[in-house]
């Protein structure tokens, strides 16, 4: 008898097949119903959710159906009647089991790709929405758009690559053996080269926002309690790593006629919905801490930036005071913080981009006075 490891056994399958999209459909909808009573616009890292659990629905489905018809989560039936399965090695034999389980895997892989694609650009969306003026072009602008050309052009790239495998005769992938290896692309080296590149990617968009929190200007500990909102994004990492780890063991078997071959699909699709699910549900994860918390991590973000730029302003009025010869005197000092406040409420009312809305938006919720001073009154 075949052993079945847990993620190979059809009660796993159908668990984490309904398990994950519901969690996803919840998270979602608790993301746009945080988006309106935040008060906040609605935008891309919202927006791009919607397909993504779409897409992450779909998985479910596929592997529900590949159950249902016992082409996934069940050992691969003997290719002929009185021959045991570890007998078996033609590559060009097949049963129906096989051939199921095969086409879920084509679909499965293609609507994947475009699943964390769209997860992924949540993701960088997300930091444009905290970290970036729109107005400004600096290293942190550039190189989020640029991260978002290359997520872009990797899921185009690799969808395509799966669509079109084995040219345009699309039933070679879940024909006989013989006719995958004769008229496809060798699609273990693609399952590789996705692996990897899913695994560098998610661990560059991990990293992103640690420098840029560190940047604050804020005590220690509260960067910390920061940097850990947004290492919740390792949750989809890890899940990352695992499926890489799973692809090379099923790669390292090949065509082994030995091999149990629906019980690898079962495998590599299993771990494929792991990812999918959580990266979505780790991609909401930080918005739907004000349902928790009172507050959100954008809107600290933002009180952040502006006490930022109330600083800078502050900076450049003190240089220019120290031209004047008797600055020290107490006359001089006051006009010069009339002339701060001023400059700091024209800053405020003037700015009426979403960072000005959030800042005031921050300082409702928190109740604090200490933002201006880079302290935003969290996470004590």
């Amino acid at each position: 008898m075949v052993q079945q490891a847990y993620y190979q056994k059809a009660g796993h399958v159908i668990a984490a097949a309904v398990v994950l999209p519901v969690l996803d459909f919840i998270a979602v909808g608790l993301r746009f119903y945080t988006r309106r009573k935040q008060r906040v616009p609605i935008l891309a890292d919202d927006w791009i959710t919607i397909p993504a659990l779409i897409l992450v629905l779909g998985l479910g489905a596929g592997l529900i159906t590949g159950v249902a018809k016992h082409g996934l989560g069940y050992p691969t039936p003997p290719l002929v009647a009185k021959r045991s399965l570890f007998s078996r090695s033609p590559l060009t034999e097949t049963n129906p089991e096989i051939t199921i389980s095969s086409q879920i895997e084509w679909q499965y892989l293609m609507t994947s790709i475009l699943a964390l694609g769209c997860i992924k650009l949540s993701f960088l969306f997300f930091y444009r929405r905290i970290f970036c003026k729109t107005n400004k072009r600096d290293f942190t602008n550039i190189f989020t758009m640029v991260m978002i050309c290359i997520i872009i052009l990797w899921t185009i790239g690799f969808f395509f690559a799966h669509l079109f495998a084995c040219g345009t005769n699309f039933s070679a992938w879940w024909g006989a053996p013989i006719e995958l290896i004769t008229r496809c692309v060798k699609t273990e080296k693609l399952l590789e080269a996705l692996a990897i590149s899913d695994f560098l990617t998610d661990a560059i968009i991990v990293v992103i926002p640690l420098p840029l929190v560190w940047r604050l200007h804020l005590t220690t500990p509260r960067k910390l309690a920061v940097s850990a909102v947004f290492l919740l994004g390792c949750v989809a990492f890890a899940a990352s790593i695992t499926r890489m780890v799973f692809v090379a063991r099923i790669i390292e078997i090949g065509f082994n006629p030995d091999a149990d071959e629906d019980l690898l699909i079962t495998e590599l699709l299993y771990w494929g919905m792991i990812e999918c699910g959580l990266g979505l549900f780790a991609a909401c994860l930080p918005t739907l801490r004000f349902l928790f918390k009172g507050f959100s991590i954008e809107s600290i973000a933002a009180s952040v930036r502006s006490a930022l730029s109330l600083q800078s302003m502050r900076s450049e009025n003190s240089r220019s005071h120290t031209r004047i010869p008797d600055a020290s005197t107490d006359k001089s000092r006051n006009a010069a913080q009339d002339t701060e406040s001023t400059a700091s409420q024209t800053y405020i009312i003037r700015n009426g981009s979403q960072e000005g809305k959030n800042y005031q938006e921050s300082y409702a919720m928190t109740g604090s006075n200490d933002v201006e001073t880079g302290n935003s009154g969290w996470a004590k």
